[in-house]
């Protein structure tokens, strides 16, 4: 799974639109939260996700793409994000969060990302 979108927001590059960003989302965890001591408070389960970003799906798989990560854009703004986790879902813990990263990239007044497609 991974992502394309138009971003201002890379790092030495704040405020030219870089078309055709390829993202892609390296880890997610799943963590739950019991239930405080407060007898009305439900459990809480959630999805930590890490956000990679490239020029393009060829920059990625290029040969030393990992570990040496030499083909990564950075942004503060699309770096690590939290959602909830619905644990009846039948979406993975990847798509619930590929879905979220979609909503937030999109959210905001300007976006931090437009033209957003499945890659």
């Amino acid at each position: 799974m991974a992502i394309t979108f138009n971003t201002d927001r890379l790092q030495g590059l704040e405020g030219t639109t870089i078309n055709g960003v390829y993202a892609r989302i390296q880890s997610v965890t799943v963590k739950k939260y019991d239930a405080t001591t407060d007898p009305e408070a439900a459990v809480q389960w959630k999805c930590l996700y890490d956000v990679v970003l490239h020029n393009s799906a060829s920059t990625r798989n290029a040969a030393g793409e990992y570990p040496e990560w030499g083909n990564r854009l950075r942004s503060r703004a699309i770096d690590h994000f939290g959602c909830a986790y619905d644990p009846t879902s039948s979406d993975s813990p990847y798509t619930q969060s590929y879905n979220n990263l979609k909503s937030r990239l999109a959210a905001g007044d300007p976006p931090i990302a437009t033209s957003i497609a499945d890659a």
